[in-house]
């Protein structure tokens, strides 16, 4: 089909505009990498430049110094933990408000959405006077059971999305068939709905791994804290290493621009599936 001359000129605007947004979010990456392998002095003289020798000595000093390992191990238990527990437990729920017949399943959802307007910083003085009752303060589990709890609502909210639109002749020919309720759910169900669930776990995934507040609050050692609290270390009371927290900086964001990379292809159908379904 033959373009007329204006739809090509919207077509290259469409380009441009796409490419000089692309520009914008991936120069300041671009910059952060070049950056850390600069020295503070180098960073001040020639801060748009390129570094005039490439040294990893702002790595060696993150990982060595920083203890940024150690920050990262941390990170990693309570985000896979956060990510697994939600995952599951979400997918259950969405199945029994979504598919399951019974009188309260549309006040039960409207009470987790709800838990999305609630914001976080509303929560904290209450939740700190239960964890310093229960004894688990300055624990993972005091870090891990609200990231839980604030995933739950945006994540049933979208497996919800997604499930609403699976036909239910599928679930009808399994139970004639002689499957359970529990071999329907997980041989029918859970695969269908996999890109929603993996939408949920990458969403969740990121704001965990990224999450300063609750860490910064609920833990007092610091051989437990996370990354984004590691990355304060660098900042002393009469100077800072700039250098050496973009390094850190780098090391941080890697795992989480991976896992978009990898599963983006999903998160795209998941999210558009939750938000025109739900």
């Amino acid at each position: 089909m033959k373009r007329s001359p204006s739809e090509k000129i919207w077509l290259v605007i469409k380009y441009v505009l796409l490419i000089a947004f692309t520009i914008t979010c991936l120069y300041p990456l671009l910059w952060l990498l070049l950056t850390s392998f600069k020295t503070n002095q180098e960073l001040y003289i020639n801060t748009w430049g390129l570094p005039q020798n490439f040294s990893f000595k702002n790595y060696v000093d993150a990982v060595v110094t920083g203890g940024i390992l150690r920050y990262f191990g941390n990170s990693v238990l309570i985000s896979v933990t956060v990510v697994i527990v939600t995952a599951i437990l979400a997918t259950m729920a969405s199945y029994a408000i979504t598919r399951m017949e019974w009188k309260l399943s549309k006040l039960v959802y409207a009470l987790f959405i709800a838990g999305m307007t609630v914001p976080i910083y509303g929560l904290i003085i209450p939740m700190f006077s239960i964890f310093k009752r229960m004894g688990v303060l300055n624990t993972h589990i005091a870090v891990i059971i609200p990231q839980i709890a604030l995933g739950f609502p945006m994540s049933i909210f979208i497996i919800c999305g997604f499930m609403q639109s699976i036909p239910r002749e599928l679930e009808e020919a399994t139970v004639i068939d002689g499957c359970s309720v529990f071999q329907c759910f997980w041989k029918i169900i859970v695969p269908i709905s996999r890109s929603s669930v993996v939408t949920v776990m990458v969403v969740q995934f990121i704001n965990v791994w990224n999450d300063l507040l609750l860490p910064r609050i609920f833990l007092t050692d610091q051989s437990k804290m996370t990354l984004p609290v590691g990355l304060t270390n660098f900042k002393a009371q009469y100077s800072t290493n700039y250098v050496g927290m973009i390094a850190a900086v780098i090391l941080t964001i890697i795992p989480s621009i991976v896992v978009y990379i990898v599963l983006h292809r999903q998160i795209m159908e998941g999210m558009v599936a939750g938000a025109v379904k739900g």
